[in-house]
């Protein structure tokens, strides 16, 4: 099911980086949620489904912000699918971890982008760069951010 957002308020040059930030936490938390239904609908169902860096997913950018299994019926998807997937999975395996974030600055476009990560208590683990963001980006003659 598709339920598109129309949030005209944030994500523009203009908009304010804490309002950006409260919407963009509430949107993974809710791809998350849907993440954990489908992988626990699978295991009671037993059915397999892989982790996310042995499903066959690389990194590309999307619009859309996959769920599990629209991510691994496209094959690639972007930081913000691949991260929600990746917390979904630990969090279902008992670890405590949370998608985050950083805005920065992109120096082509001059706007404020954002790049969605993985927090495992001290540790911030990027599954975009090791799906293949940084090949993409160059190959597309896109910005990456820094690490």
């Amino acid at each position: 099911m598709r339920i598109p957002f129309d949030l005209g308020d944030v994500f523009h040059p203009t908009a304010d980086d804490e309002d950006n930030a409260i919407v963009l936490q509430s949107l993974l938390e809710t791809l998350v949620t849907a993440d954990r239904v489908f992988l626990r609908r699978c295991k009671k169902k037993r059915l397999y489904v892989p982790p996310l860096y042995k499903a066959g997913v690389t990194y590309a950018r999307t619009i859309v912000w996959d769920s599990t299994p629209d991510l691994y019926t496209r094959r690639y998807g972007d930081c913000k699918s691949l991260s929600a997937c990746l917390v979904a999975e630990l969090r279902e395996q008992g670890e405590t971890c949370r998608p985050v974030f950083r805005f920065l600055q992109n120096p082509q476009t001059g706007h404020r982008d954002f790049h969605i990560l993985v927090q495992r208590g001290d540790v911030f683990e990027d599954p975009s760069r090791k799906l293949g963001m940084e090949e993409y980006h160059r190959r597309m003659g896109l910005w990456v951010f820094p690490e």
